[in-house]
């Protein structure tokens, strides 16, 4: 069947999410008296950790972790994490393409509520589902979140595609049944990829689109 349906993963997938977590985390640097943290070192900790959670990418950039530190985050500094966003080079492009060739758009992620980063990158409108893990029972490498956004779409696996960029994300679009395009921004390399079982592999957004002629 010919694909309709494209549901993106946000981190390193749609968005470089590596400046904006070292900028919240130099940020929690100066409060706590914590050393500051370079790109790279935030990059190394988010994409060698499965499901990498605050606490996980903390204990990695410091070797420890204190809950005062998710305090101050959540209270004072999801905001400037937020505004250091950017769409990785052709987002917008792409997702404009997509939606002018008719693709129904949808977006998974593993954040607790993806909604409001898309809005301060004016992206959220052009999807049509956009499920968190508030949403779900299960986050990723479960299939739930793939199959809540399908279900609010109305997409059926066999016309859907599940734009991603890890192993979990390639887990879970195995277990909803659909085909995935994976990125090689998230620290795979495509030919690592593949062997995990992605459809089609490929370094640009752009890429995404000669999946719906």
């Amino acid at each position: 069947m010919t694909l309709k349906y494209a549901i993106f993963d946000f981190d390193m997938t749609l968005v470089d999410s590596i400046k904006p977590l070292m900028k919240s985390a130099n940020l929690l640097a100066a409060e706590f008296g914590l050393r500051e943290v370079t790109y790279d070192e935030v990059y190394l900790a988010e994409v060698s950790v499965p499901n990498c959670t605050f606490e996980k990418l903390w204990t990695q950039l410091w070797g420890s972790y204190d809950h005062k530190w998710y305090l101050a985050y959540a209270d004072h500094l999801t905001e400037p994490e937020y505004l250091a966003m950017e769409l990785f080079p052709g987002g917008l492009e792409t997702l404009e393409a997509l939606r002018a060739k008719g693709v129904g758009l949808g977006l998974a992620s593993n954040r607790d509520t993806p909604v409001k980063p898309l809005k301060i990158l004016g992206v959220a409108d052009f999807f049509q589902a956009i499920v968190g893990q508030l949403d779900v029972e299960n986050v990723k490498p479960a299939p739930d979140m793939i199959l809540k956004a399908m279900e609010l779409m109305g997409a059926g696996p066999s016309e859907t595609l599940y734009v991603c960029d890890s192993k979990g994300d390639l887990l879970a679009a195995e277990a909803a049944g659909v085909k995935t395009f994976a990125m090689s921004t998230g620290g795979h390399s495509k030919e690592e990829l593949a062997a995990l079982g992605a459809w089609r592999t490929g370094d640009k957004l752009a890429e995404v689109l000669s999946c719906f002629p």
